[in-house]
């Protein structure tokens, strides 16, 4: 499903299947999306900003340029499988976490490399340790 530009602002999405949806630049400000399937999607500049992101599926959906401040139920293990880079706006206490720390640095290794594929994730970044 193509939705580029789409303006869904405050749409109640809750559980909705929009795996592999392109929803490039959409707004979702506000959005319910509880329990969504967004991965793989493509959210290259979408606007997330206080959407409710509770128990929702990012695995390999792309973030990088989407605003995610201010998103409800978002945690660094949802953005784990996803693909971020230094564009993706999140909440200071979420930018912060060590977790998405090591996320950032696996996306933008994997986005520098000649091998990547166009629609393509790196493996998920397992919880650091320490």
């Amino acid at each position: 499903m193509f939705l580029t530009w789409a303006d869904l602002q405050r749409a109640d999405l809750r559980g909705a299947d929009l795996r592999g949806t392109i929803l490039n630049s959409a707004s979702l400000h506000l959005a319910i999306l509880d329990g969504a399937d967004l991965g793989p999607a493509s959210l290259h500049g979408a606007d997330l900003r206080g959407a409710r992101l509770s128990r929702t599926n990012l695995a390999g959906a792309m973030l990088e340029g989407a605003d995610l401040r201010g998103a409800i139920g978002l945690t660094a293990e949802q953005l784990s499988p996803a693909l971020i880079d230094a564009s993706t706006q999140l909440s200071p206490d979420l930018a912060n976490d060590p977790w998405v720390v090591a996320r950032l640095r696996d996306c933008e290794k994997y986005l520098a490399s000649p091998a990547r594929k166009p629609w393509g994730c790196p493996t998920a970044t397992q919880r650091p340790t320490s």
